[in-house]
């Protein structure tokens, strides 16, 4: 439940933050843009061929996952489930709809094309994601991502 608040309240400021910002950043998302596809591409990769060395660069330290069912799953959960095998990809296809640059922070919105399995359950279908990225020395970090089945 922690991890929760603090993840809205991560979110909530993110939001002022937006608010904050003048416009004419459009080279930078452009950038952001860019680089966070090539990463995503690289993080679906790893997942796809349980690459763990790079799961474990890509999440950051503190990274939070909101699964499809509403748990809320630590990086070391995350890891253990990929590691048992519990949780399997066979393919990932990923379609970005929205992006947020807030600086070092990104926002990034889609669906995503799933097929495999999640803690040992057939999960293929159709999902809306949110992932929240952060640059860190360089490289973006995913901080949280979140989930959900459209029916």
């Amino acid at each position: 439940m922690r991890e929760l608040q603090r993840l809205a309240t991560f979110i909530l400021l993110l939001t002022i933050s937006a608010a904050a910002q003048q416009a004419g950043t459009a080279t930078t998302n452009a950038a952001a843009d860019q680089a966070l596809k090539d990463r995503f591409r690289e993080y679906t990769d790893a997942l796809t061929k349980r690459d763990f060395a790079t799961l474990d660069k890509i999440w950051a330290a503190d990274y939070t996952f909101i699964n499809p069912q509403g748990e809320v799953v630590t990086k070391a959960q995350r890891m253990s489930n990929l590691k048992s095998k519990a949780t399997e990809f066979k393919a990932i296809n990923t379609q970005q709809e929205k992006l947020h640059v807030h600086g070092d922070v990104v926002i990034d919105i889609g669906r995503a094309t799933l097929q495999g399995a999640y803690s040992g359950k057939e999960s293929s279908g159709e999902y809306r994601y949110m992932n929240v990225w952060m640059k860190k020395q360089g490289q973006w970090q995913l901080l949280a991502n979140q989930l959900t089945l459209i029916k």
